[in-house]
């Protein structure tokens, strides 16, 4: 079994905190991306989650609940095992990671 790791690009709403004179809102300036792994997807919302925990109860971690009407696109990135994967000879983390295990943790 698999899971997507998705990016979704979708309009923000936002306010304005001061006294400012009105100008239009343009679509391009709120433009939000916000990746993760595709949790649902119907026509009132999209679920995206940062951490996934398998088991007979799958736990989701950090769920973004974005209104379908406010969300632009999305797409798969990659297709993402839902067991863990441990870097070694026998197995191959997915191409986007952009960094070894070790580098991570020098930073």
């Amino acid at each position: 079994m698999t899971l997507s790791l998705c990016e979704v690009i979708w309009v923000d709403a936002y306010m304005e905190g001061e006294w400012t004179e009105y100008s239009s809102p343009k679509t391009e300036d709120t433009l939000v991306a916000t990746y993760g792994l595709l949790v649902h997807k119907d026509k009132k919302w999209v679920v995206l989650a940062m951490t996934y925990i398998d088991g007979k109860a799958p736990y989701w971690g950090s769920l973004w609940h974005i209104p379908r009407g406010m969300v632009k696109s999305i797409r798969e990135i990659e297709s993402v095992s839902k067991k863990p994967m441990l870097n070694n000879s026998e197995q191959t983390p997915p191409r986007s990671y952009p960094v070894e295990i070790k580098q991570l943790q020098s930073i």
